[in-house]
């Protein structure tokens, strides 16, 4: 492939950003060759002198470390064998002005230098940095001196536990505090959505904790709550359905001769006339609704009319009650649903507050520590002006640090970040001629990762904070945009400037709200984006119950048309084998990529349709574990082992690729048996080979299942005994990621508890893990991926399958902040269960807008790097003939 001839002005900002003698803040597109940039600094920095352990890089996940780390070490190490002519082109590259002897010496020698170095280069996550400093100075952190990390399942397993130890004493004792919530909450939502709504409030416990300890405790919170949502903290649910029936206006001893007046009216009076009836008859909610009734329409809105023309004009004075009445019924009304919403959002946090606080004791007593602590009490040891000596060691220690993906960083790693770089730029910081400097790398509109805290926000805010910082220092602080691409041509990144220049689109994008800038430094380069025709409904016949699929997209259904015509395409492209000019190679199952919003119908029915095509597919790139064939295979057969009576999965594990018996061979053994399936199995041994392998091969694994612990047991079946190659002649080479994790997770069950099959299960069951496969690996098969999962990856022909679903999401969050007027930027504000819309007042229905539009504004991640895009709902046979080409992404 031809090399890209880059442009002067792009060769500038990249030798400007990797200048270590500047700061450095890039905001950088998608392409633009920011690793490459941020890799070349490293280099640079090395080049001038500065030891391997005085730079920190900073990056986002392990993937993004280890490929920085090898960006360097591959440079250096090609350095090693280079004349002088060539390795002096090739520092002139990233410096722009010819190397002299000495600097030659030393670009030698760097390679040595960094492998040699205690630790070697310091190329982390942020988490990874954390631990390190934590384990270094467990002291002064308050941490145990060898504290582990909790894994996320672990993490989640752990709470899990403690959640259902808090819920069942809340059971046992329901005049206590934990026992009335409990009662409030059960009332308030099904088991399921309490559930959720729980977990949600424990993952958010950082922003319940924090409102609880600025108000001063759980009651001071929800009293806060009470007064922001218009309510007396003192109010009760009862109080306010009493006052409904406690009339000023119109007196309860009135209704009855209210009701005759109305029952001489229209139909629509007589119906108010008998409501009046019902809600005289008592004072149950019942009778309550009836009289709300009255004054409100089904649909919970005010009545226009309360009465007819003729009652009007026949008592005027009636009607004007009614009138007076309606308000106070209103304003009653929305007093309700304020109670409702303070006492539903305090059973959730005084059940949630207790969760929590039990999981922080389980941690303090077993020393561990979650990756919230490792950032959390690393900002509290920097904070700490105690253990001013630990600042003083870092100092000594870190004289640059740069930061990539910073647009993914959370406000409290930024606050890490600047408590390290607090004495870079000031007064004795500068450590008298030694320059120091920050380097951050990002972008806005790429940031993925603000359900983990991210806050893309803040790269914009952090920029205006060095900036400021770097005014007291004589080292310059250079701001640079990279608008351009390496990776894709003018058609794609036009295509997407296109869409990006409607204010809609853009709006939430970025800090600056302006349309997005991509310039393609590959002019010739072929390209095509194709929008197909939307898929319509078609016309539902009505279905029987019994008939309608419960869980599984209807083969009419528009998500299984569109699969099936994907499926039917990418056929044709394989099977016509149609080329791909720029590479001259044919298009080929690895070299498509298909792209969805969510792990849903479509998701599904992409990779159902692209197997039944005969298309090679990589499968889902993230699954749980426990749903997968292969595994619940594995599971049937523990459970079969563990009781034998257990007929359904004994017969699973028969059918499965373990003991590979058909129906026929299943049915013969099952029909019209005397005993347990695994007895007839032995009855049949004498005259079936197959049955007599299989019971041989059961009462072998149960014995050993006796003696050997999970993961012995199942890497002996597994391996030795060929389970895995069954699985995978059936299953494909997907079923691999499955298997390493299962048995992942049996060897990290052994190292936690007492090591049994029995409790391995049920560990196992409750832990209910996922497993993220790595879909960067070079098979050649079809990708099918959500965007947020396929960020990063590139392909010569990306789909995007789901271009029409709302960006919102199917559901507004469970748990809403709300303003308070007045509340210093950073306090902790208060959250409410607002539950469904109908239930909202005007404060929960604000929240619930800005909620809405957050989500509509949230960026979400660019296209991979194609060359081709079909952003389709339909598909078009002329697609192949026009079919676009993609080039490999310049390593730059």
């Amino acid at each position: 492939m031809k090399p890209i001839d880059i442009p002067e002005n792009v060769l500038g900002a990249q030798i400007a950003a990797s200048n270590p003698r500047v700061s450095a803040w890039v905001t950088a597109n998608a392409g633009s060759g920011k690793t490459y940039v941020l890799a070349q600094r490293v280099i640079r920095l090395l080049l001038d002198g500065v030891a391997p352990g005085k730079i920190l890089c900073l990056t986002f996940t392990k993937a993004a470390a280890a490929n920085m780390a090898n960006r360097v070490f591959e440079t250096l190490a090609a350095w090693t064998t280079l004349n002088d002519e060539k390795l002096a082109a090739a520092v002139m590259r990233i410096e722009a002005r010819r190397p002299d002897a000495t600097r030659l010496r030393r670009a030698r020698c760097l390679f040595a230098e960094a492998l040699e170095t205690p630790g070697g280069l310091k190329v982390q996550t942020i988490h990874a940095f954390c631990t390190g400093l934590l384990h270094q100075f467990p002291f002064e952190a308050d941490v145990a001196a060898r504290f582990e990390v909790l894994e996320e399942h672990a993490e989640s397993e752990l709470i899990d536990s403690l959640r259902l130890a808090v819920l069942l004493e809340a059971a046992a004792q329901p005049e206590s505090a934990l026992g009335r919530a409990l009662a409030i909450a059960v009332a308030a939502a099904a088991d399921v959505t309490f559930a959720d709504v729980v977990r949600k409030a424990i993952d958010q416990r950082d922003a319940v904790d924090g409102w609880i300890a600025r108000a001063g405790g759980v009651d001071a919170a929800i009293a806060e709550l009470s007064r922001v949502l218009g309510a007396d903290p003192a109010e009760t649910l009862d109080n306010v359905h009493a006052q409904f029936l406690d009339s000023p206006i119109l007196p309860r001893s009135e209704w009855p001769s209210i009701a005759a007046v109305l029952a001489g009216g229209s139909k629509t009076d007589c119906e108010r006339a008998d409501r009046f009836a019902r809600a005289y008859a008592g004072t149950a909610w019942e009778n309550i609704e009836a009289y709300i009734g009255i004054f409100f329409t089904k649909g919970g809105t005010p009545a226009k009319s309360l009465a007819t023309k003729a009652i009007k004009d026949r008592y005027p004075a009636l009607c004007e009650r009614l009138l007076q009445e309606q308000d106070r019924v209103a304003a009653l009304w929305e007093l309700r649903k304020a109670v409702i919403v303070r006492d539903r959002t305090m059973a959730l946090v005084t059940i949630a507050h207790e969760v929590t606080r039990r999981y922080r004791a389980e941690k303090d007593r077993r020393g561990i520590l979650d990756y919230d602590d490792l950032v959390d009490k690393t900002l509290a040891l920097l904070d700490n002006v105690a253990a001013a000596w630990v600042h003083y060691k870092l100092d000594l220690g870190i004289d640059h640090i740069l930061v990539d993906e910073a647009q993914d960083t959370s406000p409290k790693q930024w606050d890490v970040i600047a408590r390290l770089t607090s004495e870079f730029f000031a007064g004795a910081g500068a450590r008298g001629g030694t320059k120091r400097s920050i380097f951050a790398v990002g972008d806005e509109k790429q940031s993925i990762y603000s359900f983990q805290g991210a806050a893309p926000h803040r790269f914009d805010e952090m920029r205006r904070h060095f900036e400021q910082a770097h005014r007291a220092s004589d080292l310059p602080f250079e701001p640079l945009p990279f608008h351009h691409s390496f990776r894709s041509g003018p058609n794609v990144l036009g295509a997407v400037d296109a869409v990006f220049a409607q204010e809609r689109a853009y709006r939430g994008l970025a800090t600056d709200p302006v349309p997005t800038v991509h310039q393609a430094l590959r002019h010739n380069a072929p390209g095509l984006v194709e929008v197909w025709p939307l898929i319509a409904p078609e016309k539902r016949e009505e279905m029987e119950a019994w008939d309608a699929p419960f869980d599984a997209v209807a083969e009419t259904s528009p998500q299984a048309r569109l699969a099936r015509r994907i499926a039917q395409s990418v056929r044709f492209w394989i099977d016509q084998r149609v080329p791909l000019p720029l590479t001259g190679k044919r298009t080929r199952p690895g070299d498509i990529l298909v792209l969805v919003r969510s792990r849903g119908p479509l998701f599904a029915a992409v990779i159902r349709a692209l197997k039944d095509a005969g298309v090679d597919v990589a499968g889902a790139d993230r699954l749980v574990l426990t749903e997968h064939i292969a595994v619940m295979d594995l599971m049937s057969l523990a459970d079969a082992l563990l009781l034998e009576e257990d007929d359904l999965a004994l017969a699973e594990v028969l059918k499965s690729p373990l003991f590979g018996l058909n129906d026929e061979q299943l049915f013969a053994l099952a029909w019209q048996r005397k005993g347990s399936l695994r007895a007839a199995l032995r009855a049949n041994a004498a005259g079936d080979a197959a049955c007599a392998r299989a019971a041989t091969t059961l009462d072998r694994l149960a014995a050993t299942a006796k003696t050997q612990a999970p993961f012995t047991f199942y890497a002996a079946l597994l391996n030795a005994d060929g389970g895995r190659r069954k699985f995978l002649a059936r299953l494909g080479p997907e079923a691999n990621d499955a298997l390493d994790e299962f048995l992942a997770l049996a060897l990290d069950y052994e190292r936690r508890e007492t090591p049994s099959l029995q409790g391995f299960m049920a560990w196992l069951r409750a832990v209910a893990a996922e497993v993220k496969r790595d879909m960067d690996i070079a098979r050649d098969e079809v990708r099918v991926m959500t965007v947020h999962g396929a960020k990063g990856l590139e392909a010569p022909i990306v789909i995007l399958a789901d271009t029409t679903s709302a960006p919102t999401g199917p559901r507004d969050p469970p748990l809403l902040a709300i303003d308070l007027p007045g509340l210093p930027t950073g306090d902790a504000r208060p959250l409410v269960w607002a539950g469904g819309q109908a239930n909202d007042v005007s404060v929960t229905e604000d929240a619930r807008k800005r909620a809405r539009q957050d989500a509509e504004e949230r960026p979400m991640p660019p296209m991979c790097r194609p060359i081709s895009v079909a952003a389709m709902s339909g598909a078009g046979r002329n697609f192949p003939a026009k079919i676009s080409r993609r080039r490999k992404a310049a390593r730059r």
